[in-house]
């Protein structure tokens, strides 16, 4: 995927390439810039036609297709730029454009850039802040390119700081007692309820068990007896020995680990 320019190179585009309104606003009627060249949109010279109004979308959408040319051009031929640095040289290749002879690929900025010199390439910067007088033809100082190839060098300049991570605590709440928990306290309250129905339940079966042991409790006995007694036998010796144990618990006869 194309690499992009960060938020940063983005406000800084839109403030430096905006129409004769100003405020970052695309011109949506063509104008003529100061070195001459029919414009509209945010800095746009491909297609312009004289007395043609375009709508914001239309400035949008240039806008995207000359930020892919740029971002193309920084992307091959900048060696390992972080997001700021990036972001300065689209800015200023969107400025002066592509051309392998003329432009930023044979700036001073790429080439210092590329051999390490970060301190020397943001100076380069304002090597590019001259522009041609259309009245003369030669080129003269613009105090507008000077002070964009200030911010861009300063962009250029700027740390990438990574998001700070969220430190981990060093003192954790320690866990909630099994004896204090809500649920355990509710689910103790309805055994509690249940008890003296499983107890009622554990009377009823005793004679059967009773009487099963009398008679001498083999296992031929055992299997005569139909499923419905066999499950309320395992059911309520279950119950039984659940209501033993928290009897047991509340006497503090059991420990809890």
């Amino acid at each position: 995927m194309p690499r992009e320019i960060n938020a940063a190179g983005y406000r800084l585009i839109k403030e430096f390439e905006a129409g004769p309104l100003g405020n970052s606003q695309p011109a949506l009627m063509p104008y003529r810039c100061p070195a001459g060249r029919l414009t509209n949109g945010w800095g746009n010279t491909h297609g312009v036609k004289p007395g043609a109004a375009i709508t914001l979308a239309q400035a949008e959408a240039d806008l995207a297709r000359n930020l892919d040319w740029a971002e193309a051009c920084v992307e091959r031929y900048a060696t390992a730029p972080n997001e700021n640095e990036f972001a300065a040289m689209v800015s200023l290749c969107f400025n002066i454009g592509p051309d392998a002879g003329a432009g930023f690929p044979s700036s001073t900025v790429l080439r210092l850039h590329n051999r390490g010199d970060k301190a020397g390439a943001a100076a380069a910067f304002a090597m590019w802040r001259k522009m041609r007088d259309p009245a003369t033809g030669g080129l003269v100082d613009s105090a507008g390119l000077l002070r964009r190839r200030n911010i861009e060098a300063n962009l250029y300049l700027t740390p990438v700081t990574a998001p700070r991570a969220t430190p981990m605590p060093q003192a954790v709440a320690p866990e909630k007692s099994t004896l204090s928990s809500k649920t355990v306290i509710a689910g103790g309250l309805a055994v509690a309820t249940g008890t003296a129905s499983v107890a009622d339940q554990v009377g009823q079966v005793t004679p059967l068990l009773s009487s099963i042991t009398t008679a001498g409790a083999s296992l031929e006995g055992i299997l005569r007896l139909s499923a419905p007694v066999l499950s309320a036998m395992a059911v309520a010796a279950a119950a039984y020995f659940l209501w033993r144990y928290i009897q047991k618990r509340r006497r503090g006869e059991v420990v809890s680990t």
